[in-house]
């Protein structure tokens, strides 16, 4: 993985290893980029460990938490912040004090642009039809950047549309990019591909596939229980800021924010819908239209059989 920052405002870029793939970086300035991205490089993987990819809003929250209720034999909810195991975002040599291993780190990289030891380790990939995705996103940078940004200037649904299937130089880069690479993926043996709404309409069939890969072999009353807890409604009133402790990641975390603020907050934002279908309470019929003519033309639509509905 090659690096490198821009002055102005701050900016920085991951590479694949031959320079022809550059992601923007999620960091808010060059200290906390430098930091963050240096522990990548230094990091040596455990074994054990487990990885959890999936572009933004695709459910990683509700995955993460189904593979470490997998990983701890019991469906209570995790009481420590999520974002410790969120590589992208807080400093792996600080994880081991909130998240000894065996643990699922995350990312939303995609793996070409990590450094080599994040490749070809366990790992479970989740991914979400693109028009329920970009309506999640939107609402995820409206709700989290007026919380963390003094300037933020919120866009319309139509006008965040147009970046989402246009811009390569957005945060991540864009879905459409991400899924055709991660896609490639898909028949390496060290990689299970989970559909967000396979997990939604069949929880106890998808979770136990995760079960069966990660090789944690629960009971099928377990993997039972663990699809309960993780119901959408449940997962957002059980996954409170009263439950979750979040003073060990708080004074890293203040380090993304323009204004004082905590991650208690922030999380009460994650969980809005979770549903399959919200696209059609946003999208214009002209905007879905031209949705539906862009996935015409895009190759992967013949071989990837998205649920929109």
């Amino acid at each position: 993985m090659a690096a490198k920052s821009e002055v102005a405002e701050f900016k920085a870029y991951l590479t694949n290893d031959d320079g022809t793939v550059k992601v923007r970086a999620l960091n808010a300035n060059k200290e906390q980029f430098d930091e963050i991205h240096k522990n990548m490089e230094e990091y040596k993987w455990v074994e054990g460990d487990f990885l959890l990819a999936s572009y933004q809003k695709n459910g990683t929250h509700f995955m993460w938490e189904i593979m470490t209720m997998l990983l701890r034999g019991s469906a209570e909810y995790i009481k420590d912040p999520k974002v410790a195991c969120m590589m992208d975002m807080f400093p792996l040599k600080k994880t081991d004090a909130v998240f000894p291993s065996p643990r699922v780190l995350n990312t939303h990289y995609r793996l070409d642009v990590l450094p080599k030891e994040f490749r070809g380790r366990k790992t479970v990939l989740v991914v979400r039809n693109p028009k329920d995705t970009s309506v999640s996103a939107y609402h995820h940078e409206k709700n989290i950047h007026s919380v963390l940004k003094k300037d933020y200037q919120e866009l319309t649904f139509s006008q965040y549309l147009k970046s989402f299937m246009e811009d390569k130089a957005r945060f991540y880069g864009r879905y459409f990019d991400y899924i055709e690479y991660m896609w490639s993926l898909k028949d390496d043996p060290n990689m299970l591909v989970i559909f967000y709404e396979d997990l939604i309409m069949d929880p106890v069939a998808n979770i136990q596939k995760v079960n069966e890969f990660m090789g944690t072999q629960r009971s099928p009353e377990l993997v039972e229980e663990i699809a309960s807890a993780t119901t959408f409604s449940k997962m957002k009133e059980g996954k409170t800021s009263k439950l979750v402790d979040h003073s060990k990641v708080n004074e890293h975390m203040n380090s993304f924010s323009d204004k004082p603020t905590n991650m208690a907050k922030i999380s009460e934002k994650m969980y809005r819908k979770g549903k399959i279908g919200d696209w059609k309470d946003h999208l214009t019929v002209t905007e879905n239209e031209m949705f539906d003519e862009f996935l015409a033309k895009w190759p992967l639509s013949k071989e990837i059989k998205f649920t929109f509905v």
